[in-house]
Protein backbone atom coordinates (compact mmCIF):
# COMPACT_ATOMS: atom_id res chain seq x y z
CA UNK A 1 0.00 0.00 0.00
CA UNK A 2 1.39 3.58 -1.05
CA UNK A 3 1.78 5.91 1.81
CA UNK A 4 0.53 9.40 1.67
CA UNK A 5 3.12 12.20 2.42
CA UNK A 6 2.22 15.23 4.04
CA UNK A 7 3.61 18.13 5.48
CA UNK A 8 3.67 18.38 9.73
CA UNK A 9 2.61 21.72 9.00
CA UNK A 10 4.17 25.37 7.19
CA UNK A 11 5.23 28.66 7.55
CA UNK A 12 2.46 31.32 7.99
CA UNK A 13 1.98 35.25 9.12
CA UNK A 14 2.00 33.33 12.94
CA UNK A 15 4.68 31.46 12.77
CA UNK A 16 5.08 27.75 12.21
CA UNK A 17 1.24 26.83 11.91
CA UNK A 18 0.16 23.37 12.32
CA UNK A 19 -2.96 21.22 13.30
CA UNK A 20 -1.34 18.00 13.85
CA UNK A 21 -1.90 18.08 17.41
CA UNK A 22 -5.70 17.38 16.69
CA UNK A 23 -4.77 14.17 14.84
CA UNK A 24 -2.55 12.97 17.91
CA UNK A 25 -5.91 13.32 20.18
CA UNK A 26 -7.57 11.11 17.62
CA UNK A 27 -9.90 8.67 19.61
CA UNK A 28 -7.95 5.19 19.95
CA UNK A 29 -4.74 6.48 18.76
CA UNK A 30 -1.17 6.20 20.99
CA UNK A 31 1.00 8.84 20.19
CA UNK A 32 5.07 8.26 20.79
CA UNK A 33 6.48 12.34 21.59
CA UNK A 34 10.18 12.11 20.57
CA UNK A 35 12.25 14.75 22.48
CA UNK A 36 15.91 15.83 22.13
CA UNK A 37 17.91 18.26 19.88
CA UNK A 38 19.19 18.12 16.53
CA UNK A 39 21.10 15.23 15.29
CA UNK A 40 19.33 12.96 17.97
CA UNK A 41 18.04 10.39 15.27
CA UNK A 42 15.00 11.22 15.83
CA UNK A 43 13.90 11.32 11.86
CA UNK A 44 16.18 8.57 11.50
CA UNK A 45 13.78 6.38 13.75
CA UNK A 46 10.90 7.84 12.12
CA UNK A 47 12.29 6.82 8.89
CA UNK A 48 12.84 3.05 10.06
CA UNK A 49 9.48 2.68 11.62
CA UNK A 50 8.01 3.78 7.99
CA UNK A 51 9.84 1.79 5.99
CA UNK A 52 8.72 -1.47 8.58
CA UNK A 53 5.26 -0.60 8.15
CA UNK A 54 5.51 0.55 4.47
CA UNK A 55 2.66 -2.14 3.80
CA UNK A 56 0.05 -0.59 6.52
CA UNK A 57 -2.26 2.21 5.56
CA UNK A 58 0.33 4.66 6.25
CA UNK A 59 1.08 8.71 6.26
CA UNK A 60 4.55 9.99 6.50
CA UNK A 61 4.63 13.72 7.62
CA UNK A 62 7.40 15.91 6.13
CA UNK A 63 9.43 18.69 7.77
CA UNK A 64 8.64 21.88 5.56
CA UNK A 65 12.13 23.26 6.93
CA UNK A 66 13.85 20.10 5.79
CA UNK A 67 12.17 18.25 2.75
CA UNK A 68 14.75 14.72 3.64
CA UNK A 69 13.96 15.30 7.25
CA UNK A 70 10.43 13.32 8.79
CA UNK A 71 8.97 14.77 11.33
CA UNK A 72 5.68 12.21 12.00
CA UNK A 73 4.40 8.86 10.72
CA UNK A 74 1.09 8.05 11.51
CA UNK A 75 0.11 3.89 10.56
CA UNK A 76 -3.61 3.56 11.34
CA UNK A 77 -4.23 -0.03 10.77
CA UNK A 78 -2.06 -0.09 13.99
CA UNK A 79 -3.43 3.00 15.41
CA UNK A 80 -0.52 4.49 16.33
CA UNK A 81 1.18 8.02 15.94
CA UNK A 82 5.24 8.69 16.71
CA UNK A 83 5.95 12.50 15.89
CA UNK A 84 8.54 15.23 17.02
CA UNK A 85 7.78 17.15 19.89
CA UNK A 86 10.76 19.62 19.42
CA UNK A 87 10.66 23.54 18.78
CA UNK A 88 8.72 24.70 16.56
CA UNK A 89 6.33 21.99 16.94
CA UNK A 90 6.33 20.96 20.45
CA UNK A 91 3.77 18.58 21.74
CA UNK A 92 3.23 17.46 24.92
CA UNK A 93 1.25 14.36 26.60
CA UNK A 94 -2.42 15.30 27.34
CA UNK A 95 -2.86 11.89 29.14
CA UNK A 96 0.06 10.84 30.07
CA UNK A 97 0.74 6.43 29.86
CA UNK A 98 -2.95 6.42 28.65
CA UNK A 99 -3.24 7.76 25.04
CA UNK A 100 0.54 9.22 24.78
CA UNK A 101 4.13 8.86 26.15
CA UNK A 102 7.41 11.01 25.68
CA UNK A 103 10.93 8.85 24.21
CA UNK A 104 13.63 11.19 25.32
CA UNK A 105 16.74 11.15 22.88
CA UNK A 106 18.68 13.78 24.27
CA UNK A 107 19.26 10.99 27.64
CA UNK A 108 22.01 9.58 25.17
CA UNK A 109 23.96 12.26 24.61
CA UNK A 110 27.56 12.78 26.07
CA UNK A 111 27.57 16.21 27.85
CA UNK A 112 30.66 16.75 28.40
CA UNK A 113 31.67 16.19 25.16
CA UNK A 114 28.51 19.20 23.95
CA UNK A 115 29.60 21.85 26.50
CA UNK A 116 33.84 21.53 25.17
CA UNK A 117 31.35 23.19 22.00
CA UNK A 118 29.34 25.53 24.06
CA UNK A 119 30.06 29.16 22.16
CA UNK A 120 29.77 27.52 18.94
CA UNK A 121 26.46 25.66 19.84
CA UNK A 122 24.79 28.61 21.28
CA UNK A 123 26.38 30.92 18.06
CA UNK A 124 24.53 28.58 15.55
CA UNK A 125 21.18 27.99 17.47
CA UNK A 126 20.88 32.10 17.55
CA UNK A 127 21.81 31.95 14.15
CA UNK A 128 19.17 29.85 13.03
CA UNK A 129 16.57 31.65 15.26
CA UNK A 130 17.40 34.58 13.72
CA UNK A 131 16.75 33.10 10.38
CA UNK A 132 13.53 32.00 11.27
CA UNK A 133 12.37 35.29 12.90
CA UNK A 134 13.41 36.58 8.82
CA UNK A 135 10.80 33.98 7.12
CA UNK A 136 8.12 35.22 9.32
CA UNK A 137 8.59 38.42 8.72
CA UNK A 138 8.31 37.44 4.90
CA UNK A 139 5.91 35.21 5.70
CA UNK A 140 3.58 38.42 6.94
CA UNK A 141 4.59 40.25 4.01
CA UNK A 142 3.26 37.71 1.68
CA UNK A 143 0.03 37.04 3.86
CA UNK A 144 -0.61 40.60 3.51
CA UNK A 145 -0.04 40.82 -0.42
CA UNK A 146 -1.86 37.67 -0.98
CA UNK A 147 -4.76 39.00 0.86
CA UNK A 148 -5.06 41.62 -1.27
CA UNK A 149 -4.93 39.83 -4.10
CA UNK A 150 -7.62 37.90 -2.24
CA UNK A 151 -10.12 40.75 -1.52
CA UNK A 152 -10.00 42.11 -5.40
CA UNK A 153 -11.10 38.86 -6.86
CA UNK A 154 -13.71 38.23 -4.15
CA UNK A 155 -15.40 41.56 -5.25
CA UNK A 156 -15.36 40.27 -9.07
CA UNK A 157 -16.41 36.75 -7.72
CA UNK A 158 -20.12 36.03 -9.27
CA UNK A 159 -21.45 33.42 -6.67
CA UNK A 160 -24.50 32.87 -7.95
CA UNK A 161 -22.64 31.48 -11.26
CA UNK A 162 -20.70 29.10 -8.96
CA UNK A 163 -22.89 28.03 -6.51
CA UNK A 164 -24.86 26.56 -9.22
CA UNK A 165 -21.69 24.82 -10.50
CA UNK A 166 -20.97 23.43 -7.20
CA UNK A 167 -24.76 21.96 -6.72
CA UNK A 168 -24.71 20.37 -9.96
CA UNK A 169 -21.01 19.21 -9.99
CA UNK A 170 -21.89 17.56 -6.03
CA UNK A 171 -24.88 16.09 -7.58
CA UNK A 172 -22.82 14.23 -10.26
CA UNK A 173 -20.22 12.91 -7.25
CA UNK A 174 -21.78 12.07 -4.69
CA UNK A 175 -24.34 8.87 -4.32
CA UNK A 176 -27.71 10.46 -4.55
CA UNK A 177 -29.06 8.49 -1.04
CA UNK A 178 -27.32 8.59 2.09
CA UNK A 179 -28.74 7.80 5.69
CA UNK A 180 -25.21 8.30 7.21
CA UNK A 181 -24.02 10.18 9.88
CA UNK A 182 -22.34 13.69 9.64
CA UNK A 183 -18.80 13.07 8.32
CA UNK A 184 -15.60 15.12 10.24
CA UNK A 185 -12.77 17.08 8.82
CA UNK A 186 -9.19 16.62 9.16
CA UNK A 187 -6.52 18.84 8.49
CA UNK A 188 -3.35 18.29 6.83
CA UNK A 189 -0.45 19.91 4.84
CA UNK A 190 -0.41 18.68 1.58
CA UNK A 191 1.81 22.05 0.42
CA UNK A 192 4.08 24.13 1.94
CA UNK A 193 7.02 26.15 1.60
CA UNK A 194 10.45 24.57 1.67
CA UNK A 195 14.01 25.46 0.40
CA UNK A 196 13.03 24.22 -2.53
CA UNK A 197 9.99 26.60 -3.43
CA UNK A 198 6.47 26.05 -2.89
CA UNK A 199 6.04 22.26 -2.89
CA UNK A 200 2.58 19.99 -2.91
CA UNK A 201 3.09 16.42 -2.25
CA UNK A 202 2.06 14.06 -4.51
CA UNK A 203 -1.97 11.96 -4.44
CA UNK A 204 -1.92 8.35 -5.22
CA UNK A 205 -2.49 7.22 -8.14
CA UNK A 206 -6.04 5.70 -7.74
CA UNK A 207 -7.76 9.02 -6.71
CA UNK A 208 -9.76 10.86 -9.07
CA UNK A 209 -8.07 14.23 -9.07
CA UNK A 210 -10.37 17.94 -10.09
CA UNK A 211 -7.75 20.40 -10.85
CA UNK A 212 -9.01 23.99 -9.79
CA UNK A 213 -7.07 26.25 -12.18
CA UNK A 214 -7.67 29.44 -9.84
CA UNK A 215 -4.66 32.63 -9.62
CA UNK A 216 -6.77 34.58 -7.27
CA UNK A 217 -7.80 32.42 -4.06
CA UNK A 218 -11.45 33.23 -3.80
CA UNK A 219 -12.99 31.22 -6.08
CA UNK A 220 -11.53 28.02 -5.33
CA UNK A 221 -11.99 28.72 -1.40
CA UNK A 222 -15.16 29.20 -1.77
CA UNK A 223 -16.08 25.86 -4.01
CA UNK A 224 -13.65 23.73 -2.16
CA UNK A 225 -15.40 24.98 1.58
CA UNK A 226 -19.19 24.37 -0.39
CA UNK A 227 -17.53 20.83 -1.65
CA UNK A 228 -16.42 19.74 1.68
CA UNK A 229 -19.87 20.86 3.77
CA UNK A 230 -21.26 19.02 0.89
CA UNK A 231 -19.46 15.54 1.64
CA UNK A 232 -19.84 16.12 5.24
CA UNK A 233 -23.50 16.78 5.29
CA UNK A 234 -23.71 13.03 3.02
CA UNK A 235 -21.52 11.58 5.67
CA UNK A 236 -17.86 11.46 4.25
CA UNK A 237 -15.19 12.18 6.08
CA UNK A 238 -12.87 15.61 4.24
CA UNK A 239 -9.26 16.29 4.30
CA UNK A 240 -8.45 19.83 4.07
CA UNK A 241 -4.66 21.28 3.23
CA UNK A 242 -4.96 24.90 4.15
CA UNK A 243 -3.16 27.73 2.45
CA UNK A 244 -1.36 29.33 5.36
CA UNK A 245 0.60 32.41 3.47
CA UNK A 246 -3.12 34.20 3.47
CA UNK A 247 -4.94 35.67 6.05
CA UNK A 248 -7.95 33.63 7.67
CA UNK A 249 -5.97 30.87 5.75
CA UNK A 250 -8.22 30.06 2.31
CA UNK A 251 -8.92 25.83 1.73
CA UNK A 252 -6.05 25.15 -1.15
CA UNK A 253 -6.92 20.93 -1.52
CA UNK A 254 -9.20 19.05 0.04
CA UNK A 255 -9.40 14.65 -0.30
CA UNK A 256 -12.15 12.92 0.16
CA UNK A 257 -10.14 9.35 0.62
CA UNK A 258 -13.63 7.17 0.96
CA UNK A 259 -14.76 8.12 -2.58
CA UNK A 260 -11.24 8.69 -3.80
CA UNK A 261 -11.73 12.03 -4.85
CA UNK A 262 -8.93 14.77 -4.45
CA UNK A 263 -9.66 18.62 -5.33
CA UNK A 264 -6.48 20.25 -6.19
CA UNK A 265 -6.14 24.16 -6.78
CA UNK A 266 -3.18 24.83 -9.15
CA UNK A 267 -2.27 28.77 -8.87
CA UNK A 268 0.69 31.16 -9.93
CA UNK A 269 2.03 30.00 -5.98
CA UNK A 270 2.58 26.24 -6.43
CA UNK A 271 2.33 25.93 -10.69
CA UNK A 272 0.72 22.62 -9.97
CA UNK A 273 0.54 21.92 -13.83
CA UNK A 274 -0.85 18.71 -13.47
CA UNK A 275 -2.21 17.07 -16.34
CA UNK A 276 -6.19 15.86 -15.63
CA UNK A 277 -9.37 15.48 -17.29
CA UNK A 278 -11.81 17.35 -14.92
CA UNK A 279 -9.99 21.26 -15.09
CA UNK A 280 -12.08 23.68 -13.76
CA UNK A 281 -11.21 26.79 -15.13
CA UNK A 282 -11.86 29.35 -12.60
CA UNK A 283 -11.85 32.70 -15.35
CA UNK A 284 -15.34 31.73 -15.65
CA UNK A 285 -16.41 32.36 -12.56
CA UNK A 286 -15.01 35.96 -11.87
CA UNK A 287 -16.53 39.11 -13.64
CA UNK A 288 -14.00 39.83 -15.91
CA UNK A 289 -14.82 43.82 -16.21
CA UNK A 290 -14.86 43.94 -12.24
CA UNK A 291 -11.37 42.13 -12.13
CA UNK A 292 -10.04 44.41 -14.93
CA UNK A 293 -10.21 47.00 -12.91
CA UNK A 294 -7.60 45.63 -10.06
CA UNK A 295 -5.47 44.28 -13.20
CA UNK A 296 -2.65 46.30 -12.52
CA UNK A 297 -3.17 46.11 -8.78
CA UNK A 298 -2.85 42.41 -9.05
CA UNK A 299 0.01 42.04 -11.30
CA UNK A 300 2.17 43.87 -8.89
CA UNK A 301 1.21 41.72 -6.00
CA UNK A 302 1.97 38.60 -7.85
CA UNK A 303 5.23 39.98 -8.75
CA UNK A 304 5.95 40.50 -5.18
CA UNK A 305 4.75 37.29 -4.39
CA UNK A 306 7.21 35.58 -6.82
CA UNK A 307 10.05 37.50 -5.74
CA UNK A 308 9.38 37.21 -1.67
CA UNK A 309 8.69 33.40 -1.90
CA UNK A 310 12.20 33.01 -3.44
CA UNK A 311 13.43 35.03 -0.67
CA UNK A 312 12.19 32.99 1.94
CA UNK A 313 13.18 29.96 0.08
CA UNK A 314 16.38 31.27 0.39
CA UNK A 315 16.52 32.08 4.20
CA UNK A 316 14.65 28.81 5.00
CA UNK A 317 17.98 27.11 2.79
CA UNK A 318 20.04 29.47 4.99
CA UNK A 319 18.76 27.81 8.29
CA UNK A 320 19.28 24.48 7.32
CA UNK A 321 22.86 25.11 6.86
CA UNK A 322 23.67 26.02 9.96
CA UNK A 323 20.84 23.73 11.52
CA UNK A 324 23.33 21.02 9.61
CA UNK A 325 26.35 22.74 11.16
CA UNK A 326 24.61 22.64 14.67
CA UNK A 327 24.19 19.01 13.88
CA UNK A 328 27.32 17.79 13.88
CA UNK A 329 28.51 18.64 17.44
CA UNK A 330 25.47 16.44 18.82
CA UNK A 331 26.00 13.55 16.07
CA UNK A 332 29.33 13.68 17.46
CA UNK A 333 28.59 13.34 21.06
CA UNK A 334 25.72 10.91 20.92
CA UNK A 335 25.33 7.40 21.80
CA UNK A 336 24.58 5.61 18.13
CA UNK A 337 24.75 1.90 19.95
CA UNK A 338 21.98 3.39 22.30
CA UNK A 339 20.23 4.82 20.13
CA UNK A 340 19.59 1.29 17.36
CA UNK A 341 18.69 -0.36 20.54
CA UNK A 342 16.09 2.14 21.44
CA UNK A 343 14.61 1.75 17.67
CA UNK A 344 14.68 -1.82 17.63
CA UNK A 345 12.86 -2.43 21.07
CA UNK A 346 10.37 0.51 19.66
CA UNK A 347 9.85 -1.40 16.71
CA UNK A 348 9.17 -4.44 18.32
CA UNK A 349 6.63 -3.05 20.49
CA UNK A 350 4.72 -1.24 17.80
CA UNK A 351 4.47 -4.51 15.84
CA UNK A 352 3.12 -6.61 19.03
CA UNK A 353 1.57 -4.06 21.30
CA UNK A 354 0.58 -5.39 24.62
Amino acid sequence: MKIQNYFLGGVSAEGFYSKFRNIIGKDGYYTYILKGGPGTGKSTLMKKIAEHFSEYDAEKYFCSSDMKSLDAVVVNDKKFIVVDGTAPHVFDPVYPAVSQEIINLGEFWDKNQLQKHENAVKYFFDENAACHKKVARYAKALSQINSDIFTAAEKSLEYSKLSAYKERLCRKLFPKNSDREAGKTEYKQLSALTSDGYITHNIDDDYNIFVLKDNYFAGSDYLLRGIADYAKEKGYDVTVSEFTLIFGFTFEHILIPELKLAFLTDSFINKLNLSSDNQINFARFYDKEILDTFKNRISFNKKAVSELIKETSKTIDTALDIHNQLETYYVDALDFEKINSLSENLIRKLENPS
